[in-house]
């Protein structure tokens, strides 16, 4: 089984793992790492909060169990950024290539034929005179951008978050941090590095310039290029159909642009959390 990150929408910030909220709705899982998208999503005021996807790690003891977390935010202020981050690479991905610039060399001096060219020459017009007219091939055509799907993907991205919007999100990480952390103190370090990376995401976006044409132009370049902070966390994006294609190699930094309800994790939310409670203590 492979370890994810995990996504949810919800309304609340979870104090503790019983602290379940009214609702809840999975958003996204990815598999071994955090997208960029996620880490913007999550910019609106990130805060340390309990883990809801697990109580403690599984060896431990009832009366002992190692304190997880997970990062709660607000849902609006991220998702204004995903709108606005959008805008611009809708930009990028609809602008066409640079025409090639038409040569400007003279053109050479025609050569002086001898006789037998001459002859040459006019023995190949007749035959020309004779054969069918040639059919024109079509010319040449450069697609506006290589992106056939990422413009699709980008509208499939606002559909689904408006369809999922709640006060807040939860960005659980406990999977990737148990990969090679099991204390409860280097566990909460971890969580509190994607924290940080979450409020760069943030702060690259509202660095880049108001005026789309610009801000793409410097988006493109911040991808190909690493740049001072805080654009830095742009570094290793790709803006075309492989904007997620990790599996091939062709980005090592996923974008994150794969949606849905159905996670590994579907959480509890209250009702549904007490019920269970209810019913394992029956079974006691």
């Amino acid at each position: 089984m492979a370890n994810r990150s995990y996504l949810y929408s919800l309304s609340n910030r979870p104090t503790s793992y019983a602290d379940r909220p009214e609702t809840i709705s999975g958003v996204s899982e990815w598999n071994y790492d955090v997208p960029f998208m996620y880490r913007l999503l999550m910019s609106g005021d990130p805060q340390l909060c309990a883990s809801l996807i697990s109580d403690g790690l599984d060896d431990d003891e009832a009366d002992e169990k190692v304190k997880l977390y997970a990062i709660s935010s607000n849902f609006e202020p991220g998702f204004a950024r995903v709108k606005r981050f959008i805008d611009i690479v809708r930009f990028l991905a609809t602008q066409a290539p640079s025409p090639a610039t038409p040569s400007t060399a003279p053109a050479a001096a025609p050569k002086a034929l001898s006789l037998i060219d001459r002859i040459k020459s006019r023995l190949s017009s007749a035959a020309a005179s004779k054969a069918p007219p040639a059919v024109a091939a079509p010319a040449a055509t450069t697609p506006a951008t290589g992106s056939t799907q990422l413009p699709g993907w980008l509208d499939e991205t606002l559909a689904f978050l408006e369809a999922h919007r709640d006060t807040h999100l939860l960005l659980e990480t406990v999977e990737l941090d148990t990969m090679s952390e099991s204390e409860e103190g280097p566990l909460r370090a971890c969580v509190e590095q994607e924290l940080a990376r979450c409020q760069q995401a943030g702060a690259a976006l509202d660095a880049l310039p108001q005026d789309i044409a610009a801000a793409a132009q410097l988006l493109r370049e911040a991808g190909a290029t690493k740049q001072a902070a805080p654009l830095d966390a742009f570094f290793g994006l790709r803006f075309d159909d492989d904007c997620d294609s990790t599996r091939s190699r062709a980005t090592e930094y996923p974008l994150g642009l794969q949606w849905s309800e159905v996670l590994y994790f579907g959480l509890f939310n209250r009702a549904e959390f007490e019920a269970a409670q209810r019913g394992d203590a029956a079974a006691a």
